[in-house]
C-alpha cells in the first residue's frame, strides 16, 4: 500500500468522524431550539419572560420538551465521541460529554423532581460554557474568540441567575430589569448558539488534517 492511499484512508476515515460530529451538534441544537419554539407556543398561558424554561417540562408540553432536551443531550453524546476519535486533544469532548448528560438529564428528571432536575441543569450549564469557552483551540478567529464571549457569557449570567431560583410560578420578580424566565434564556442561549455554530464550523472543517 503506498503512502498517498494510506493518507487518503486516514483522511477519509477522519473526515466520517469530524462529519459526524459536526452534524450531531448542528441537529442536536436546532432540535432543541425548535422544540423549546414549538413548547411555547402550544402552552396555553405560558410566559417566555416570566417562566423557567423547564416549565415546559412539567405542563401539557412535557413530552415535546422533555424528548427535545433528552435528544440534545443524546445528540452531544455522540458528537463528542466521534470528536474524540477524531483529534488528539481530549478535553473537549470530555467536557461535552458531561454537558449531554447533564442535558439528557434535564429530560429524564422534570422541574418537579428535585434535586436531581436542578443537579443535571448545573452539569449542562456549567460544563456547556466550560466547553465553550475551551474549543478556543480548536477553532480559528473570529470563531474562537465567540466561542469564548459566548461561553463566558453564560457562565457569568447563570451566575447572576441563583437569586432566581426557587420563585413561585408565575412571579414576577426582577433583578437587573428582567423577569425569571428572560434573564434564564439569556444564560442558556448563548450556549445553544455556540454547539450549532461549532457544529457548522467542524461540517466546514472536515477536510482539513487537523481540527
Amino acid at each position: 500500500m503506498t503512502e498517498s492511499t494510506t493518507s487518503l484512508k486516514n483522511l477519509v476515515k477522519r473526515f466520517d468522524k469530524t462529519t459526524i460530529s459536526g452534524s450531531s451538534f448542528l441537529i442536536g441544537g436546532i432540535q432543541w431550539f425548535l422544540g423549546i419554539l414549538a413548547a411555547e407556543s402550544w402552552f396555553d398561558g405560558y410566559s417566555s419572560r416570566i417562566d423557567y424554561v423547564s416549565d415546559l417540562g412539567i405542563g401539557p408540553t412535557a413530552s415535546i420538551y422533555n424528548l427535545s432536551v433528552f435528544m440534545l443531550g443524546a445528540f452531544l453524546v455522540v458528537g463528542a465521541f466521534f470528536l474524540f476519535k477524531s483529534t488528539e486533544r481530549k478535553h473537549l469532548p470530555v467536557l461535552l460529554t458531561i454537558t449531554g448528560i447533564g442535558a439528557m438529564g434535564v429530560g429524564v428528571f422534570p422541574a418537579s423532581l428535585q434535586p436531581m432536575h436542578s443537579i443535571a441543569t448545573l452539569l449542562a450549564i456549567m460544563f456547556g460554557a466550560f466547553a465553550a469557552i475551551g474549543s478556543y483551540t480548536y477553532q480559528s478567529k473570529p470563531m474562537s474568540i465567540m466561542a469564548v464571549v459566548l461561553g463566558l457569557m453564560s457562565l457569568v449570567l447563570a451566575i447572576v441567575f441563583i437569586p432566581y431560583l426557587g420563585l413561585p410560578t408565575g412571579s414576577t420578580v426582577t433583578f437587573l430589569g428582567m423577569a425569571k424566565g428572560s434573564l434564564e434564556r439569556w444564560a442558556i442561549y448563548p450556549l445553544l448558539a455556540w454547539i450549532i455554530c461549532f457544529g457548522g464550523y467542524l461540517l466546514g472543517t472536515a477536510k482539513a488534517d487537523e481540527i
